[in-house]
Order: structure tokens, then C-alpha cells, then sequence
């Protein structure tokens, strides 16, 4: 599909499938972050390490600054990023305990 630059739409349709595509991109995305998240746990030994509350905090930090840099509202991306991250790390406690059994 080829897409058009915001100012190149003629139409609110035109608009709306450029964001759609674009939505498409992003969950494609978010989907190969996750591949990411389930092979780190085969460095991780127990929960503390997956849970790396400094990590985490550092991680949720940062996309809300390069969030801020974009002109993007930094605390709906620190709200997004957190609910990814506890998402993920629930989601490698469940592999860490399938991982010892």
C-alpha cells in the first residue's frame, strides 16, 4: 500500500487508512518487541530479575522523554509504557515459572 504524507490526503478516508496502516505497523511492532520480551527470560534466573525495578523505572522514564521530544503528551506515554512493561513482566513471571517446572 502506498501510503501519503498527512498533507497529501484529500479526504478524511484518506486520512483514516493512513492511520490505519500506520496502527497496523505499530501492533506489528509491538509483536516483535514481544518476541524480544520471551527470549530475555532465558537470561533471567528468578523474579527479582524480571521484575528489574530499576530497569523498568529507567525504560518507562526514557520512552516518556523521547515521547516529550516528538512534542508527544510525556505522561500518556509514561501511562502506555508502564502498562506495556507490567503486561511484559507478567508475561515472563508466567514463562519463568513454566521455565522450572
Amino acid at each position: 500500500m502506498i501510503s501519503k504524507k498527512p498533507d497529501q490526503c484529500k479526504s478524511m478516508e484518506d486520512i483514516r487508512i493512513e492511520i490505519d496502516r500506520i496502527d497496523h505497523q505499530i501492533i506489528n511492532l509491538f509483536f516483535e518487541r514481544l518476541q524480544y520480551v520471551e527470549e530475555i527470560v532465558r537470561f533471567k534466573k528468578d523474579e527479582e530479575s524480571v521484575i528489574a525495578q530499576k530497569r523498568k523505572d529507567f525504560v518507562i522514564n526514557q520512552r516518556a522523554v523521547w515521547a516529550g521530544e516528538k512534542g508527544l503528551d510525556k505522561a500518556v506515554f509514561k501511562e502506555i509504557y508502564t502498562l506495556l512493561v507490567d503486561s511484559n513482566i507478567a508475561h515472563e513471571l508466567e514463562l519463568l515459572k513454566s521455565k522450572k517446572n
